[in-house]
């Protein structure tokens, strides 16, 4: 056997192939990053028109934070709310039922569709019978 690499042939000394995420590891990531780039997106569009040393005035408890440190609270506020909205959703649309959960839909699928086909059918016969262009 010689050291060349074969044509049509991969090299013995491949590495493993990246091994794949699990769905639920998907979907976290999934939910992070959305809600991280839209966190991002409502932080610009909000402190473009608030100035969070402003906001730091306004609050009872008399906390004074800095401009730096108002954006950093707006953008995790932003990020929480925005990843508690994308998890919401992933769960919703998991949890959705499948065909086969639901007791009898198959056989009301079938049945609605036989209804159709005779309502078609119906109707077809009594076009013909009809007046033209009815």
């Amino acid at each position: 056997m010689t050291d060349k690499i074969q044509p049509g042939h991969p090299p013995d000394d491949l590495p493993e192939p990246p091994r794949t995420w699990k769905r639920r590891q998907r979907d976290i990531a999934y939910v992070l990053w959305i809600s991280f780039l839209t966190a991002a997106v409502a932080t610009m569009m909000f402190f473009a028109s608030v100035d969070p040393e402003v906001l730091s005035g306004n609050n009872t408890l008399g906390w004074q934070i800095s401009r730096d440190a108002g954006y950093a609270f707006g953008f995790f506020g932003f990020w929480l709310l925005t990843a508690s909205t994308a998890a919401l959703v992933v769960m919703l649309v998991r949890t959705e039922h499948r065909a086969q959960d639901i007791p009898g839909l198959k056989q009301r699928r079938r049945e609605a569709k036989q209804r159709k086909r005779e309502e078609r059918s119906r109707r077809g016969r009594a076009g013909t019978k009809g007046e033209p262009g009815t």
